[in-house]
């Protein structure tokens, strides 16, 4: 393995660090990451779907922007989704022109799912297959890309998360390019509250359903 790390300067001159991490052997694709609010590499589910894409022979980017950090605390939601498309944007910008492969998936947590519509106007990710978990529902310009989007794409997100919306989902499932895994008594970091077990298996089906989702 061969990693890169790298910083730009984003939104308001602010740091967001990346890590790029290449299979020495040829690569099947890129499969770029965007965490959560507070939800990092390091959680479990993130960090275990990175490995699933890396072992599957796909080089993996990080972008890990720092929004729970203390500098970031006085920032509304408006002006945090303007730093996040900016910082994203130009990582990518900064990242992606120094690279060349066949295949792109995008993978956004939560917070980071705001970011994939204009993620997905960058070349080369218009046709990139996505993966979307516990993405924010509420907000219309994620809905309107999960029901419009032309790639093969997929959605996790439980049942007991409160981006959820059954009347959004039923939407949602008439874009048939779009898998869906809704397990029941989920939460937002998809884990069962005050239950360690479940939680691990919940993490597992996710990871398991991300497998597939490459496999397919």
């Amino acid at each position: 393995m061969q990693a890169r790390s790298g910083h730009i300067f984003g939104y308001k001159n602010m740091k967001v660090p990346y890590l790029l991490q290449s299979n020495t052997e040829s690569s099947n694709g890129l499969a770029i990451f965007l965490p959560g609010m507070g939800y990092t590499m390091r959680n479990p589910l993130l960090h275990f779907a990175s490995g699933a894409f890396f072992r599957k022979g796909f080089d993996v980017l990080h972008i890990n922007y720092l929004y729970y950090i203390e500098e970031y605390e006085a920032f509304t939601i408006d002006e945090l989704k303007t730093a996040l498309h900016q910082d994203v944007t130009s990582v990518l910008n900064e990242v992606l022109p120094g690279l060349d492969y066949s295949s792109y998936y995008l993978l956004g947590k939560s917070l980071g799912t705001l970011a994939m519509p204009a993620a997905l106007k960058i070349s080369p990710l218009q046709n990139a297959k996505t993966v979307w978990l516990t993405p924010n529902l509420k907000d219309e310009t994620v809905l309107h890309t999960m029901m419009t989007i032309k790639q093969n794409g997929l959605c996790i997100i439980g049942d007991e998360d409160p981006f959820y919306d059954s009347e959004k989902i039923e939407q949602l499932v008439r874009n048939t390019q779009m898998e869906y895994m809704i397990p029941k008594g989920i939460n937002h970091a998809l884990e069962v509250d005050h239950d360690v077990l479940k939680s691990i298996d919940a993490i597992k089906m996710a990871i398991q359903s991300i497998i597939n989702f490459i496999d397919s």
